[in-house]
């Protein structure tokens, strides 16, 4: 039996990839605002430079032990470069204030600019470098982009983009090949680089849109983006959906993803069952209700019940949340997380209950 502090975070991942014994369940929590208080920072800090978020992902990483630093292009973070202007709130996540493209007719003046010259791309890729620097080996570092179908709405506006799906089609086409084209800018240029990617699609959710939309329109760009990353970059990658996906599991696998990050609402169990033999799972401790307005105890059962729904997926189970981590959440909550990760999910898995 491996014994606790064994292995590194990238010891770890690349054992559990290799289906070779490992010390604990590898995890991803997703951390992001909520790290700027470890350097006495604010989250707008920590999303306008490379240096202070490398500084607080070293420092997540010496109180917490997570699984991986990330670099967060945000769901804003494409439609940047085409335009849409931000707001950087002094306490929380970046947003679209202005759109890049105001009415249907705006397209035709959108232009794919220079990576040089693409919002904060520089920033980003220079925050790679620096956590692969300051992390060797011993840390994945993982990119989270923003898939082109919420990229796009917020290029345009999501409410503006549902309308269009009916209304004009052929501009959704348009924008979503647009947006699609500004995110692999980025791509093309970090795939270089020894780091896995992450998308998340929240736009592209059940409660949004239906099966065939998804089909029609976020499913051709998703296959496209996943099958650039790979020709690219031969390490495994994950999808996130917000919502009820199960209708669109096997589209999801299909489009290329890896790791299936799943919501809260989600039943592992279910999952398993459906599509545990075509992908790895992921999640979902409820971040809400649990991690952040649970104690130690309330983390420690939701743990228990993922892993027992869940480890033994034929494809294999990573820990993670529905979706990310609060700011606010409480330190015991993240401690209770990890030390839950060891307490159930040491290997050899076996059922915790």
């Amino acid at each position: 039996m491996l014994t606790k502090d064994e292995m590194t975070p990238m010891e770890r991942l690349t054992a559990f990839y290799e289906g070779r014994p490992y010390d604990r369940l590898p995890t991803n929590i997703f951390m992001s605002d909520n790290i700027a208080a470890l350097i006495d920072k604010k989250p707008r800090d920590i999303h306008l430079s490379a240096r202070l978020n490398t500084a607080a992902q070293v420092a997540a990483y010496n109180t917490y032990h997570m699984d991986a630093a990330v670099v967060l292009l945000g769901v804003a973070g494409a439609s940047e470069v085409l335009g849409s202007t931000l707001e950087f709130p002094l306490e929380s996540t970046p947003f679209v204030t202005e759109y890049g493209v105001k009415s249907q007719e705006d397209i035709d003046r959108v232009e794919i600019p220079e990576f040089s010259k693409a919002g904060r791309y520089t920033m980003f890729f220079e925050n790679i470098e620096m956590l692969l620097e300051a992390f060797g080996d011993e840390v994945p570092v993982d990119v989270c982009l923003s898939g082109p179908f919420t990229t796009a709405g917020n290029l345009y506006g999501t409410e503006n983009l549902m309308r269009a799906l009916y209304t004009n089609p052929e501009f959704v086409h348009r924008l979503l090949r647009i947006s699609l084209d500004a995110i692999m800018i980025f791509v093309q240029k970090a795939a270089t680089l020894d780091i896995t990617f992450s998308v998340g699609e929240p736009t592209a959710s059940g409660s949004l849109i239906n099966k065939k939309m998804f089909q029609d329109f976020a499913f051709p760009y998703l296959k496209e983006l996943f099958g650039n990353i790979k020709s690219l970059n031969r390490r495994l990658s994950s999808l996130h959906i917000c919502g009820n996906t199960k209708k669109i599991w096997n589209e999801m696998v299909d489009a290329g993803a890896d790791i299936l990050s799943l919501d809260e609402r989600i039943d592992l169990f279910e999952a398993k069952k459906s599509i545990g033999s075509r992908a790895t799972l992921m999640g979902n401790v409820c971040p809400a209700e649990v991690m952040l307005l649970g104690t130690p105890e309330t983390v420690d059962r939701a743990v228990k019940k993922c892993i027992t729904d869940a480890y033994d997926n034929p494809r294999g189970y990573m820990l993670g949340l529905g979706c990310g981590l609060p700011k606010q959440t409480p330190p015991e909550n993240i401690y209770a997380f990890y030390d839950a990760a060891w307490k159930y999910g040491k290997y050899p898995l076996q059922n915790p209950v």
